[in-house]
């Protein structure tokens, strides 16, 4: 909880930066970047998280693999993270800088979890739907999960709307043990 906090006072930092040099494309794309990084290379993390490194270590390690890929605020960003032991909260950073651009950008994220990939036109028209009841730019992020069987599923922030066969399926199995327990209770002596 408490990182979650430090978290947003960093990324709230970081969108009042990216607004006054209008660089908050650049800093979205890098922190992504950076968030990526630090989750599939365990070894990056680990070697930024060992207390027997010094700072000046991780710091000059940072310069040499990272320069040419990001940008001096997004540098300095992670820099000042070492500095203050905070490195390990990067992907925290990240979620919640995309969460506030988002917002300046009148952006929504959908989850569509379909059983195949959907066709470009159908999601043209999903994206459509959904920016006209939204009034939002929409970012549609496809997961294909072959368990739901058919239909689709979409995550609207903490809305989940289920229309998947699965769903439907389960919803049918509860209704007809209903009706037999109802059914039987009122056959009894």
């Amino acid at each position: 909880m408490k990182d979650r906090k430090v978290a947003n006072i960093y990324a709230g930092a970081l969108l009042e930066i990216g607004q006054e040099n209008n660089t908050l494309e650049r800093i979205e794309e890098e922190l992504n970047f950076l968030s990526g990084l630090f989750s599939e290379d365990k070894r990056l993390m680990q070697f930024l998280n060992t207390p027997g490194i010094t700072i000046a270590s991780k710091k000059d390690f940072v310069d040499k693999v990272l320069k040419d890929r990001l940008s001096d605020v997004s540098m300095n960003f992670l820099k000042l993270l070492i500095d203050n032991g905070r490195q390990s909260i990067i992907q925290s950073v990240h979620e919640l800088l995309i969460g506030l651009i988002d917002q300046v950008y009148n952006r929504q994220r959908v989850v569509v979890v379909t059983s195949g990939k959907l066709e470009k036109g159908t999601l043209g028209e999903l994206r459509d739907l959904l920016r006209e009841k939204y009034e939002k730019e929409i970012i549609l992020q496809e997961e294909i999960d072959e368990s739901i069987l058919g239909g689709i599923i979409l995550k609207i922030g903490d809305l989940i709307v289920d229309g998947s066969l699965a769903n439907d399926l389960r919803n049918i199995e509860k209704s007809l043990l209903r009706r037999k327990v109802r059914s039987e209770s009122s056959y009894e002596d």
